[in-house]
């Protein structure tokens, strides 16, 4: 097994060489499938308690690069980005629920 350190200036070092055009365009992908893929798994999973419509995604150039974001907003108002995206305890079910990683499968194109 080989594990492989990324370079945390990864993103900085591919814009400078490519352009901010790719970090735009690629923003832009991951910004389509991030999409796509909280809208399936926030209706999949509960839905009778789905925060499908609760869900806004944002996109940011800073010069070079390009941040993608989401939000999630609870019932209750509260922001439930992090449980959404990592998974949580769930008091009312007394158990832990699974986050969905949409940002993590969206950046990796999946």
């Amino acid at each position: 097994m080989v594990r492989i350190r990324l370079d945390r200036n990864l993103s900085r070092r591919v814009a400078e060489e490519f352009g901010p055009e790719l970090t735009r365009a690629e923003g832009r992908r991951v910004l389509g499938r991030a999409k796509a893929l909280a809208t399936s798994a926030a209706i999949g999973r509960n839905p009778g308690h789905s925060v499908a419509d609760r869900i806004e995604f944002g996109i940011k150039y800073h010069g070079i690069d390009t941040t993608v974001g989401m939000t999630v907003i609870g019932r209750d108002g509260s922001d439930v980005t992090l449980a959404h995206e990592f998974g949580a305890w769930n008091k009312q079910a007394g158990k832990f629920v699974e986050g969905h990683h949409v940002m993590q499968k969206a950046a990796r194109g999946g």
